[in-house]
């Protein structure tokens, strides 16, 4: 058994992370589900889903689901003649100045995977890596839907507005 440990630090309530977390978690796995209709605020426990990206089929199963604080996915990724068994828990944690997401992965492979276990475990960290930078890109996404676009007004980028100072072509100075 392996074991990954990631941890999000995010200036937002924990209610709006915890959403964030379920809409990136569905995109790819239960969202096509008959069940899901995208108004359900959390997959139901015992819940299964079936996916597939390239070779990899990933299928798997809503083993805990507490709002807002705890999600936890037992999942089957199958690359024949590899097969990992995963388990993906998230947890949610209040903070002075916002949430704190801790995802723990933890991983068993057989016989072939073990022999590209590095492989595995790094697709496994990207995979961690890329679901918390999702779960940044959403809040920010819904920031910006709400009207909490940053002090200097721009929609994209850097929350801090940059001044060039530029010469025009009468020799004074103006600023962009």
């Amino acid at each position: 058994m392996f074991n990954q440990r990631h941890e999000a630090h995010y200036s937002t309530p924990i209610i709006t992370v915890f959403a964030s977390v379920l809409e990136v978690l569905a995109r790819r796995r239960w969202a096509a589900a008959p069940w899901f209709d995208g108004e359900i605020t959390r997959p139901p426990v015992g819940c299964r889903y079936a996916s597939r990206n390239g070779t990899l089929v990933r299928r798997g199963r809503v083993v805990e689901c507490s709002t807002p604080v705890l999600l936890t996915l037992y999942e089957s990724l199958i690359d024949a003649p590899c097969r990992v068994r995963l388990r993906l828990r998230c947890r949610l944690e209040p903070l002075d100045s916002g949430t704190s997401v801790l995802l723990d992965a933890r991983y068993e492979l057989n016989g072939p995977a073990y022999l590209n276990r590095r492989r595995w475990r790094e697709q496994i960290h990207g995979h961690c890596c890329r679901l918390l930078t999702a779960i940044r890109a959403r809040l920010d996404e819904t920031d910006v839907d709400q009207g909490a676009v940053a002090d200097s007004g721009q929609n994209i980028g850097s929350n801090i507005m940059t001044v060039t100072n530029t010469t025009s072509v009468n020799g004074k100075p103006s600023f962009k």
